[in-house]
């Protein structure tokens, strides 16, 4: 089960909810493509009705902002379509660097009193002027002492918010909330409390740290899917597609290789040790400051993760915690109409529009 204290965040973060509909849409907007997944709620089941992706033209997002509203307003359209998702009201997710995650120690006070506290000292902790930015904020436990409180802020510019919203509601679909990625790709975990997470994206990796299962740390790295092609692509002259087709018969594991094989292993192998290598420097920085923290899950997900054998390669760089594959289908159940066999090749693919559907539902 998710612990309460998860409920309470997602109840108090991932807000605007407007009414529990019957079905919600997830839409992962990435930087190359757009991700939907529809969730339906009955008989206390959270069912997948069906998902689907599309790619986008160049330029329509850069680093989690949207910079060309009608090319992705129509991909959303088509994406819906194609797919055959129904529902029309969305749960979609800020992202981006500009989207502030933190936590910050306050005295331990009521309710009423930390929203007062927060109110009038935000600008102490947001890098954003006065009155630009929406923010909200979740008590997820106790401080360093009996005195502290620690709470979770965020913050997103008003532009970037509004912008996202604008595009929803321009492909004829309602935003029933907004939510913030770490949240959304831990909805569909199961026994994660203090866990952490890689989002490898096509051009960057997110790294989410969670403590008793409420965000702590949201980073970007800038190693993703497209880093390891690229090798592939410089090392034997391949276009991008044969790279592809070549990085996925990676196998992590050297003793079979020779000549340009051999080659093209050291070179991922290189930047896998940059990944965990800032993956380790996170973790020491974080626990200086909270002795406590313990981190003994990492969860690969993303289309990069899909690399054949990353979780044991990057595991034996770690050492001691233990690396898996994010599943985002052990938490809903299948519709029989939907094709497993796609599902579970991509199912790392759409954790991220899953758990942004499932927030649609009471959690």
């Amino acid at each position: 089960m998710i612990p309460n204290r998860f409920n309470t965040i997602t109840s108090k973060l991932g807000n605007w909810l407007i009414k529990q509909p019957a079905s919600a849409v997830g839409i992962d907007i990435g930087s190359s493509c757009v991700k939907a997944a529809e969730v339906s709620f009955g008989n206390r089941q959270k069912v997948l009705r069906a998902v689907g992706v599309l790619d986008l033209p160049k330029n329509v997002m850069e680093d989690g902002f949207i910079t060309n509203a009608k090319a992705l307003t129509e991909v959303i359209r088509q994406l819906l379509t194609n797919s055959g998702i129904v529902s029309r009201e969305v749960v979609v997710a800020v992202s981006g660097r500009l989207v502030f995650v933190r936590e910050v120690m306050l005295p331990v006070m009521n309710q009423a009193e930390i929203k007062e506290a927060i109110k009038w000292d935000m600008e102490k902790y947001v890098p954003y002027e006065p009155g630009s930015y929406y923010y909200d904020f979740a008590v997820v436990g106790p401080g360093n002492n009996e005195l502290e409180i620690k709470v979770l802020l965020v913050a997103a510019p008003h532009e970037l918010v509004n912008t996202l919203v604008n595009v929803i509601k321009q492909a004829d679909c309602m935003p029933i909330a907004i939510d913030i990625e770490p949240l959304a790709i831990y909805r569909p975990l199961r026994d994660a409390d203090n866990a952490m997470i890689i989002d490898i994206g096509s051009h960057v990796s997110q790294l989410m740290m969670f403590q008793g299962a409420s965000p702590a740390v949201s980073r970007f790295i800038p190693i993703g899917g497209l880093s390891f092609t690229e090798v592939i692509m410089r090392t034997l002259g391949l276009d991008y597609a044969e790279a592809e087709r070549l990085k996925q018969r990676q196998t992590g594991e050297n003793s079979d290789f020779e000549g340009e094989q051999l080659l093209i292993y050291q070179q991922i192998d290189l930047l896998v040790d940059e990944l965990a290598r800032e993956v380790r420097r996170t973790v020491e920085y974080y626990q200086v400051q909270n002795r406590e923290a313990v981190f003994d899950k990492l969860y690969l997900t993303g289309g990069g993760a899909k690399l054949t054998n990353l979780p044991q390669h990057i595991a034996a760089k770690l050492g001691g915690v233990a690396v898996l594959l994010h599943n985002p289908l052990t938490a809903v159940t299948l519709s029989p109409g939907i094709d497993t066999h796609y599902l579970q090749d991509m199912a790392l693919q759409f954790a991220l529009s899953i758990g942004l559907a499932m927030r649609g539902g009471k959690p």
